[in-house]
């Protein structure tokens, strides 16, 4: 269920030009119990059972902080063992002798404290690290506390041999830090790109099993500088985190987004990304949500990996983006003049034609036909006083390689904008879920 979010940086964040947007919050998972005060951030991951910001230490790659819970059920399942918080201490202690004495981890005998559960494949709920970065790193161990909550560490750095390297994505470090409160099991999940290794002035050394700060003595002196912001972003993470008994079903799983109302409810097998950004224009800044099914996603990325083996970059292209098979985009901006979009409401007659021909025309355009080529196309407008709407629904093609289908809700005040469209390939329709939320996602009027 995981396994979408680690290995998504190459895929999602190193590809994007999103801004640092983002002022300090606490986000709070009763479900799974823990709670987050997060640090500045350019982009939100959220699920069901899991949490992530993504930060641009350099405003130019991403690294990715998340934590993500399971239940004792779920980590039995993944392993064949029982779990308990109990047994897990009790092994935490273990590991810590074997450290102060230079010993072998093997020793201590405990799965969770191995690479091995955590490793992408199908059925593996625990999925967070590709079988290609884990058999191309070196990987030590280590235990350190953060406050009073102990932590068990993973660290995974890729060797820098490119001939083992997937050619589409760089080398990454890579850190999973594992605890446990209550009989849940907390893996926080920190990744971030690393420079060309090749290019360093001297080799990067093989990590001992307890030595991991080996790993980093061949960098030059500018990556470091990079290196140690990335870190930096890493330990304000943990640092702010903290557990507590979960408390089931206190709220409904989604996200917030105050213009739209508050929170909007999610499926819970759904996954989003949301980020703040005001580089397009100055004066109109957007809040974006993009949400989707876990499964979908967790089939791209899968696909994703295997994708830099085939020579034909393009039909991967084409194969891969399909794995998706429906996305919501949610939408919202108050614009910093108070009257931006003054003028659609002052003849909401007028605005009601304008809008309708202007939409039809422009889809139909030959440069948009060229990309997306509408079959059917129903719009409706409904502007009044200060309020206005513009609904959109159709279907029609991509470049002839998939049928989609599409539904949008546009939104206006004369300061405020609001969107919320869903897509969907071939013939799927939106599901009774998706239809309330259409039905509940309003735009405020002040």
């Amino acid at each position: 269920m995981k396994k979408f979010l680690v290995s998504s940086v190459a895929a999602l964040l190193l590809s994007s030009s999103i801004s640092v947007f983002a002022a300090t919050t606490t986000y709070t998972d009763f479900d799974s119990g823990f709670k987050l005060k997060t640090q500045p951030f350019w982009l939100e991951i959220g699920g069901k059972s899991f949490y992530g910001l993504a930060n641009k230490p350099d405003n130019k790659e991403a690294s990715l902080n998340l934590i993500c819970a399971f239940t004792a059920k779920e980590v039995q399942e993944a392993t064949g063992n029982k779990f308990t918080t109990e047994e897990f201490r009790k092994k935490y202690k273990d590991m810590q002798v074997l450290e102060r004495n230079n010993l072998s981890p093997d020793k201590v005998n405990y799965l969770l404290f191995m690479p091995d559960p955590y490793e992408i494949k199908p059925g593996n709920k625990l999925a967070l690290a590709s079988k290609e970065l884990l058999d191309n790193a070196t990987i030590s161990i280590s235990t350190n506390k953060k406050g009073r909550q102990p932590y068990v560490f993973l660290h995974i750095m890729d060797d820098g041999k490119p001939d083992k390297l997937n050619k589409q994505r760089p080398p990454v470090d890579m850190q999973i830090a594992v605890t446990s409160e209550n009989n849940m099991l907390y893996a926080v999940v920190s990744t971030f790109p690393l420079p060309d290794l090749q290019a360093q002035k001297a080799e990067i050394e093989e990590a001992t099993p307890f030595s991991k700060e080996k790993v980093r003595t061949g960098f030059s002196n500018d990556n470091k500088s990079i290196i140690d912001g990335y870190n930096a972003s890493r330990k304000a993470f943990l640092k702010g985190l903290s557990f507590f008994k979960p408390v089931k079903e206190t709220e409904p799983y989604g996200f917030h987004d105050d213009l739209l109302g508050g929170r909007i409810k999610l499926p819970e097998d759904w996954a989003y990304a949301q980020a703040t950004d005001d580089t397009v224009d100055k004066n109109i800044p957007v809040k974006v949500t993009v949400a989707t099914p876990l499964s979908g996603v967790s089939d791209f990325l899968t696909y994703y990996e295997a994708a830099g083996k085939v020579s034909d970059k393009q039909d991967v292209s084409k194969e891969n983006f399909q794995k998706i098979k429906e996305v919501a985009l949610f939408a919202s901006s108050r614009t910093k003049e108070k009257n931006t979009f003054a003028e659609l409401f002052d003849s909401p007659l007028m605005t009601n034609l304008i809008v309708d021909k202007f939409i039809k025309d422009g889809l139909n355009h030959p440069s948009v036909k060229e990309l997306v080529d509408f079959k059917e196309l129903k719009t409706e407008s409904d502007f009044g006083k200060d309020y206005g709407t513009i609904k959109l629904s159709g279907n029609g093609s991509v470049k002839n390689n998939y049928i989609f289908n599409v539904n949008a809700n546009l939104m206006f005040t004369p300061q405020n904008f609001g969107m919320i469209t869903y897509i969907a390939r071939d013939d799927k329709k939106m599901s009774a879920d998706l239809e309330k939320i259409f039905e509940k996602t309003k735009l405020i009027k002040k």
